[in-house]
């Protein structure tokens, strides 16, 4: 800052000068960053002192017109490939000549911004990406600007005149001020237009949709679920982009980007939008609070903890809440509630519970609400998965994630109306069509299990039992070719030698064998090849396995499975559960270990008490560092398809003493096993 001028703010009046430094000490000083980039905000927010109060505004125009003219404030601008940057900073101070202007542009355009500083346009230039000592500087620099404009302007509250001695010209300085800035608006056209080259602004086209090509919700194989996730993602990333961060539900990025997830559960873009979601999200929470706007910023908080629980910056704003909750009432809980973030809801009310801050009954309401809001939230996940599996051609197999299974896990959720008769629909249409298709190529043991899961499903009798008079006279058929029977025999046992397993389908030696059991299950040679050949795949699994690749080893050990039982089936499967188990890279600890803080709430599913069906599920998931349940899995059941989600549903709703290791609560696996038995 020049050395005059500064001599001049300090020869202002003792009188004048003081009482105006004192009032900008009693409040904060705004920040306000004007910017469409929502990824300057947390790299700015981090680095904001306490003293100010940093908001962000989308345009110039947004900022002159919400802010008061001649308010006092620090002024971020992001005047990245701005065509006429100069007639911005007119405006600017114009509007407010107590406006302290710090200029965000790309590195190698410091040149540019020399004039403009030496004429006291702009305070300073930070150059992009930011350096936290070069924005601290600059914010220390424009603080002090916006206190010696107050000193010499006054804070625009009352004339600057005093009832003794010559009367002043309260506009004379501030004249002065605007005849030395369109002075330096003129210098600074002519500097930035001969020493910058000016760069368009880039245009947000319309980005073509690569799931335009196919129906929505018709993908016919994992290459088109792929493309139709590419789509989903383009489509967060333009969420993004319009800020369109968590409203409207169904197209904001957060609700794009966890549809990918169900789709691609290992999707790393899907994962870093998330994280650059949560970021802002954390960063806008405490612009939010300063305003007193609550519910926007506990909306914020809850659905960023929803991304994020370990966010170490959480807890700040926790504490920061709690002294508000005396304000906030029930507003904390129904933001979590609508988050989705139904443990840390149940968590709150029981904090609200033992405080006694609500009332039983508000309590009692929230309680019902969350449980509604849950199954609800169950169901809607479990038919987008059956919809996805569909898609993925996962029709049956694997049996504990097919979209059979996840369509009866959604019926005894509660699902109901015209989304869930589609789905049944569509599934039973889907069936049919592989149980025509397996009759043809005489895969008869595999379209006696499709029937078994169109019965389970209560498709028409019609349409069963026309199935079932195909497949007798294929079978019949077949087994008056007499002379054939020992040629699959002798085929299952060529294709054993030469390493051919199970592929290709229909020349296997799992094929072979298959066709032999069907045509002629009295075979003398039957048993022996089966076990033989079962006992090659498992060899395979293991090795698989020991491989690391857990997806190949289940996928051969249930083709193994349809051979028939046995204690080496018995024995890869529980090394599968045990490395499904490990693999998280959690602490595991046996579940009677851990202390639980509310009882196991089981509901006996109806149909199969009404049909005096008993059995058992074993599950693992995770405890966390608040006690809550996540990642809840089912390792095996018997039935299949019976009481998976009554034991999942219970087991998600247990609260436990967190773990504390080293001083510090953390997160452990553990697994349990849940035996149904009828009432007696």
């Amino acid at each position: 800052m020049p050395k005059s001028l500064r001599k001049h703010e300090l020869a202002a009046p003792e009188a004048t000068e003081r009482p105006v430094l004192q009032s900008v000490k009693q409040q904060k000083l705004p920040a306000l960053l004007v910017t469409g980039d929502d990824s300057l905000w947390p790299q700015i927010g981090a680095d904001v002192s306490g003293d100010l109060v940093l908001k962000q505004l989308d345009s110039i125009d947004e900022l002159i017109s919400s802010s008061p003219s001649g308010q006092a404030a620090i002024i971020l601008w992001d005047a990245r490939n701005h065509p006429e940057p100069a007639s911005v900073l007119s405006r600017l101070h114009l509007h407010s000549s107590r406006f302290a202007i710090v200029a965000l542009d790309d590195a190698g355009s410091a040149d540019a911004w020399t004039l403009p500083i030496q004429h006291r346009q702009v305070v300073a230039h930070v150059g992009l990406p930011i350096s936290p000592s070069v924005l601290a500087g600059a914010l220390d620099s424009a603080s002090e600007e916006v206190n010696s404009r107050l000193a010499l302007l006054g804070d625009g509250s009352a004339p600057l005149s005093t009832d003794s001695g010559p009367p002043k010209r309260p506009w004379l300085v501030p004249a002065v001020i605007g005849g030395v800035l369109v002075a330096a608006v003129g210098a600074y056209l002519l500097s930035r237009s001969s020493s910058t080259e000016i760069k368009p602004a880039p245009s947000v086209a319309a980005k073509p949709d690569k799931g335009s090509a196919t129906p929505a919700g018709v993908v016919k194989s994992p290459a088109d679920a792929d493309e139709k996730a590419d789509a989903l993602i383009e489509k967060a990333q333009q969420a993004m982009l319009d800020r369109h961060f968590i409203d409207p539900l169904a197209g904001s990025a957060l609700s794009l980007y966890r549809e990918v997830l169900v789709i691609k559960p290992d999707s790393g873009e899907a994962r870093q939008g998330l994280q650059r979601l949560s970021e802002i999200l954390i960063a806008r929470v405490q612009s939010a609070l300063d305003d007193r706007r609550f519910d926007v910023a506990l909306q914020f908080l809850e659905t960023a903890r929803s991304i994020d629980a370990s966010d170490k910056r959480l807890a700040a704003l926790d504490e920061k809440i709690a002294s508000l909750r005396a304000e906030l009432g029930p507003a904390q809980i129904l933001a979590a509630i609508n988050a989705q973030n139904f443990d840390r809801a149940t968590q709150l009310i029981d904090e609200a519970a033992r405080t006694k801050s609500l009332p039983p009954a508000k309590l009692t309401q929230l309680r019902d609400e969350v449980r509604r809001r849950r199954d609800e939230f169950d169901v809607s996940r479990l038919l987008k998965l059956v919809d996805t599996r569909m898609q993925q051609d996962h029709v049956i197999d694997p049996h504990n994630d097919s979209a059979v299974y996840y369509l009866d896990q959604a019926k005894q959720a509660g699902a109901a109306g015209p989304a869930l008769q589609s789905q049944t629909q569509e599934l039973l249409k889907r069936l049919t069509q592989m149980a025509h298709t397996g009759i043809q190529q005489h895969n008869f043991n595999d379209v006696d299990r499709i029937l078994t899961e169109m019965h389970g499903m209560n498709a028409p009798q019609a349409g069963i039992t026309s199935l079932q008079r195909e497949l007798t006279v294929a079978r019949n058929s077949l087994a008056a070719q007499k002379p054939d029977q020992p040629q699959y025999l002798e085929l299952a046992q060529a294709r054993l030698a030469a390493g051919k397993l199970t592929d290709p389908d229909n020349d296997s030696a799992l094929y072979y064998v298959n066709q032999l059991r069907a045509a002629d299950p009295k075979n003398s040679g039957l048993a022996q090849i089966t076990g033989a050949v079962q006992l090659q795949i498992l060899d395979r699994a293991r090795a698989s396995l020991d491989a690391g690749d857990i997806e190949k080893s289940e996928a051969l050990v249930q083709k193994a499975s349809a051979l028939g039982a046995s204690s080496d089936l018995d024995a890869i499967n529980d090394r599968i559960r045990q490395k499904r188990a490990a693999g998280n890279g959690l602490l595991q600890m046996p579940e009677q270990s851990l202390t639980r803080l509310n009882k196991l709430d089981v509901q006996y599913p109806v149909r199969a008490l009404q049909s005096n069906v008993e059995g058992w599920v074993e599950l693992s998931y995770t405890v966390g560092p608040n006690g809550a349940v996540s990642n809840v899995q089912v390792l095996n059941a018997t039935p299949p398809r019976t009481f998976e989600a009554s034991a999942s549903k219970a087991v998600s709703h247990l609260r436990y003493q967190p773990v504390i290791q080293g001083g510090k609560a953390i997160a452990v696996g553990t697994q349990v096993r849940i035996v149904y038995r009828v009432p007696k």
